[in-house]
């Protein structure tokens, strides 16, 4: 099939800071899938509208960063996008809104997913694949702490 691309395009991916720390684990043998399923995941965004219907969003994230780490990794990711959308288009608002909030934060929780999987990867464990995060939930928490 041939693809129809989407009026939101993706112009700019940057990667603004990573980290990366192993955490020894004291045990010999360790249950990896339920560890990684432990660990705490925080995710923060900010869009900002600039001119010509493009959008800025910075997002970050951080796993398993607390005073106590569990064993395995810690690792943060915070990275911007910036995004166009193709207004001549015909769009409802809804599916406008959509756009430029929902699907622009997915594609940046995508490409960061990308790094933090690279860089744990070359670790002593298998690499640390962030888990599918509920969007919805995400901007509700948003709208709450707002």
């Amino acid at each position: 099939m041939k693809a129809k691309f989407s009026p939101l395009e993706l112009l700019e991916f940057e990667l603004l800071e990573s980290t990366y720390t192993f955490n020894i684990p004291k045990e010999e043998e360790i249950d990896i899938i339920s560890l990684f399923k432990s660990y705490r995941v925080d995710i923060d965004f900010n869009h900002h509208e600039l001119e010509d219907n493009r959008i800025q969003l910075f997002v970050f994230i951080e796993v398993n960063q607390l005073k106590k780490p569990k064993a395995g990794y810690s690792l943060t990711a915070h990275g911007m996008g910036l995004f166009d959308v193709d207004d001549s288009s015909e769009l409802d608002e809804s599916m406008l809104g959509n756009l430029k909030y929902y699907s622009t934060l997915n594609m940046i929780i995508n490409n960061l997913r990308n790094v933090m999987y690279q860089i744990s990867n070359l670790g002593p464990m298998d690499g640390y694949l962030l888990p599918a995060i509920d969007i919805l939930d995400l901007f509700k928490k948003k709208r709450k702490k707002k």
